[in-house]
């Protein structure tokens, strides 16, 4: 059985290939000597992200009538469900009535008129964060004064702080906790990403919290690891190794050949050992740029 380098790869030795992620801006890369196995083992790919939350798909509570908001039954950042109670409401004329009695006879007041005159219960109708109240206890309100904000979704507006070589999906997990207490964990999905201009391996990412939870201020600051992937007993190489080309990758493997011509050779199959190609230094590459390649010739 014989091996061999695969031919095609022997023009990597009069061009300059730039290394996946390495920076080359001139000179030519070399093939090394020294001969590396192909590792199989498990591969889990995390990056740390940090970001701040954000409201999102926000809605207005509105005042139904002209009248007075008598009891604020929830606490900003409350988690609520469609028929939590946020706020306890009467008419102007209860109102009225209310104040015209004393403390002593006020609760015989409510009873008295409480067939004419109920208390209104202000329900959001929907699953969602109180993240604004703009009324009080005896606030005088008007029909469609605003009276809270409930968001049915928070978002954290994050970027990746670690370089990213793995492509993103929608979908992935990550976990985060908030700076000021660790006690306060989130579960979220990546629901969008977007490179950052002139950053290739950082992106905007839009995490949206899946698990809903009293407490969750908005506008803070979360950390945490988004999971990109994970895989079992798989081959693995130096990502520095491999050579772009053409928006392709290559690596300079070993390979068992079979018939062979004086101008072709059949390649029967890949073997498990490799060769790292070697990059110009900085020093030498300006040195090379600067002696002799920008002068006119005869």
């Amino acid at each position: 059985m014989k091996y061999s380098f695969l031919c095609s790869a022997l023009f990597v030795l009069s061009c300059a290939f730039p290394a996946a992620g390495a920076d080359v801006s001139s000179g030519t890369v070399t093939v090394g000597d020294t001969d590396q196995v192909i590792k199989k083992d498990d591969l889990e790919v995390y990056t740390k992200v940090t970001g701040l939350t954000t409201a999102q798909d926000t809605y207005e509570v509105y005042a139904p009538f002209d009248g007075r908001i008598e009891d604020v039954m929830v606490e900003l950042f409350t988690l609520v469900n469609p028929e939590t109670v946020l706020a306890r409401m009467v008419s102007t004329e209860m109102a009225a009535l209310l104040d015209s009695s004393n403390e002593e006879s006020r609760k015989q007041t409510e009873k008295r008129w409480q067939d004419l005159y109920e208390y209104y219960s202000i329900k959001p109708g929907f699953q969602g964060i109180v993240t604004a109240i703009y009324t009080e206890p005896k606030a005088k309100v008007y029909k469609g004064d605003r009276l809270f904000t409930v968001a049915k979704k928070v978002v954290i507006a994050a970027k990746n702080t670690e370089k990213l070589y793995s492509k993103l999906a929608l979908g992935m997990t990550a976990d985060m906790v908030y700076v000021k207490d660790s006690d306060i964990k989130l579960k979220t999905t990546l629901v969008n990403f977007l490179p950052l201009k002139d950053s290739p391996y950082f992106d905007r990412l839009w995490l949206e919290i899946t698990g809903l939870r009293s407490g969750i201020r908005i506008g803070e600051q979360f950390d945490g690891y988004l999971f990109v992937g994970k895989s079992e007993n798989t081959l693995l190489a130096p990502r520095t190794a491999l050579l772009d080309r053409f928006g392709r990758k290559y690596l300079i493997m070993e390979v068992e050949t079979g018939l062979s011509t004086e101008d072709q050779i059949e390649i029967l199959k890949p073997g498990m050992h490799f060769l790292s190609p070697h990059y110009p230094k900085a020093g030498k590459a300006i040195k090379e740029r600067t002696d002799g390649k920008n002068k006119k010739t005869d």
